[in-house]
């Protein structure tokens, strides 16, 4: 099965612009893109939520070290950024005509007052019910 934009040329710096543009059009109040060891990831605002999306950095180590290996590296780089494009503006427009509310496309991606997301707090208490059978708090104090 093929992989959306799996052999893209579109370079991340434009795929960076695109995001900006089509955030910009949207309405987002701020945003940013940042890297760390972990990822790259975007954030932004809309009417007071923070919004938090990481992007997982392929693992080099599954790249063999030779061109073809780094050429494969950055294919893989530029594809997340492409599904990344993608993804935003097809919340957004979704969340424009109607079909459904920011909060509800946004929901694991929105940030809690410690930083972390939505996601990010339920995962743990999620994986416990379907463990036991116990329903969790609705969110972690």
């Amino acid at each position: 099965m093929s992989q959306y934009a799996a052999n893209t040329k579109v370079p991340i710096e434009r795929s960076r612009v695109e995001i900006e543009r089509t955030l910009k059009r949207y309405g987002i109040e701020s945003f940013f893109f940042g890297t760390s060891p972990r990822g790259d990831g975007i954030g932004f605002k809309y009417n007071g939520r923070s919004i938090k999306f990481g992007i997982p950095l392929p693992k080099r180590d599954e790249f063999k070290a030779t061109q073809t290996g780094e050429q494969d590296y950055k294919r893989a780089m530029r594809q997340r950024y492409r599904v990344l494009v993608l993804a935003l503006k097809a919340k957004l427009e979704m969340v424009d005509i109607g079909l459904t509310t920011f909060e509800d496309e946004f929901l694991a991606q929105t940030c809690l007052e410690g930083g972390e997301t939505v996601s990010e707090a339920l995962k743990p208490q999620i994986e416990k019910m379907l463990q036991t059978g116990e329903m969790p708090k609705l969110l972690p104090p």
